[in-house]
């Protein structure tokens, strides 16, 4: 018979978090394969300015996104790598730094309202929770890589 914390850890998720630009956000740890310095950027023509280039992991690829230009127009410095698993896409995110991994019940995620505007920051926003006094931002990976697309073929 399961065990009280068994129900709450079967209603919880690990968030690695981390700050860009001194502001909290997050991605739920099944989508992380690794956390890495930054290196070597292989530059793209032609792309939106926030798709900094190519990096390679291990002989692979991976499409490198500045959050910051992406949301708030000011680049990430030159610190951290947070790179995707390949099964959810290749793509990595430039951070300021990893703050934590912390477990998140399901119900403390507060939705946030999407915006209409494409270029809303609410639109790569999934949810939110507060965290030592607050707001973590959940970053949604499927969002932003709709909005590269949509940035792309525009």
């Amino acid at each position: 018979m399961p065990t009280i914390s068994d129900a709450a850890a079967a209603n919880t998720e690990k968030y690695l978090i981390f700050t860009i630009l001194g502001k909290f956000y997050t991605f739920p740890s099944r989508f992380i394969s690794e956390v890495t310095a930054f290196d070597h950027v292989y530059p793209l023509p032609l792309l939106p300015n926030y798709v900094r280039g190519i990096i390679n992991r291990y002989a692979v690829p991976f499409v490198l996104i500045d959050i910051g230009l992406l949301i708030r127009e000011t680049a990430t410095p030159e610190s951290k790598v947070v790179v995707l698993k390949e099964t959810v896409d290749k793509l990595a995110f430039l951070i300021d730094d990893v703050v934590d991994i912390i477990d998140i019940p399901v119900s403390s995620l507060l939705q946030v309202s999407q915006g209409t505007e494409q270029s809303d920051i609410t639109d790569i926003i999934e949810s939110s929770f507060e965290w030592h006094d607050t707001h973590v931002f959940v970053l949604g990976v499927r969002q932003i890589i709709n909005r590269v697309k949509a940035d792309f073929e525009s």
